[in-house]
């Protein structure tokens, strides 16, 4: 697959995730919104990291 089309596939991955969890996670965490908009920030970035890890990875 061409590394630009997966690069975008995984950008709109992670940030439907991070729609998810920003709707998500509020609810679960009653009395905590606050922590769990930080947690969907921290899991974001960390899914969107680990992704162009990979994908770095696989064009090496």
């Amino acid at each position: 697959m061409n590394l630009r089309v997966l690069e975008v596939l995984a950008a709109f991955g992670c940030l439907a995730l991070f729609i998810l969890l920003l709707v998500v996670l509020p609810g679960l965490m009653v009395g905590m919104e606050g922590l769990s908009y930080i947690i969907a920030l921290i899991v974001f970035i960390a899914v969107l990291s680990t992704a162009g890890y990979m994908i770095d990875k696989v064009a090496a």
